[in-house]
């Protein structure tokens, strides 16, 4: 079975991005939880249940992070540091649109009021929520996956990326007495 998924796979990186944004939405839920600040997710849903608002913050993380994966995921491909960056700016953007914009909106808080929206901590918890979720995407996440073939140059072997998984088998010059076969060989990296 091989492990290659392309990068322009739509499919695979929403539904990596729903995985990472669900792991992200348990550290947001139990956060928010723990501030007080997770009522307005169960009013989404007219409710004030806490079960309701668990639920409706793992929907609305999982919904975040599929959308996150799609037109994000591109950018990080399997790789921590990046997955970092974008994830800060993903949890700043999440924290504007959901605790400024769309909360205060469905619930009883004032539209775009940083003191309603929990302020500076809240803050802070989204934006671990988008670091956790982009780290989670990039770790399980789909990859590219790169085969090397060996080459000869100036008498030394060098590992290069290939452009195909096929061998390749050129022939040089075919004698009645002398047959010489040059083939490059593909060494596959697990």
């Amino acid at each position: 079975m091989s492990e290659y998924t392309p990068q322009v796979n739509l499919v695979s990186r929403t539904g990596a991005g729903v995985v990472g944004g669900v792991a992200g939405g348990l550290f947001l839920a139990l956060a928010l939880q723990i501030m007080g600040h997770i009522k307005p997710y169960a009013q989404l849903v007219g409710e004030t249940d806490a079960s309701t608002a668990w639920v409706m913050t793992l929907v609305v993380a999982g919904a975040g992070g599929g959308l996150f994966g799609a037109f994000l995921g591109k950018f990080i491909r399997g790789q921590i540091i990046p997955a970092v960056g974008v994830g800060l700016v993903y949890g700043m953007i999440t924290w504007v649109l959901l605790a400024l914009v769309v909360l205060p909106i469905r619930g009883d808080g004032a539209f775009l009021g940083i003191a309603d929206a929990g302020g500076i901590f809240v803050l802070g918890v989204y934006v671990i929520f988008g670091v956790a979720t982009s780290i989670v995407y990039a770790i399980f996440g789909p990859r590219r996956r790169h085969y090397y073939r060996r080459r000869r140059e100036y008498g030394f072997v060098m590992a290069m990326p290939s452009v195909s998984r096929r061998r390749r088998k050129s022939r040089r010059s075919h004698h009645d007495d002398d047959v010489d076969i040059d083939v490059d060989v593909e060494i596959d990296n697990d």
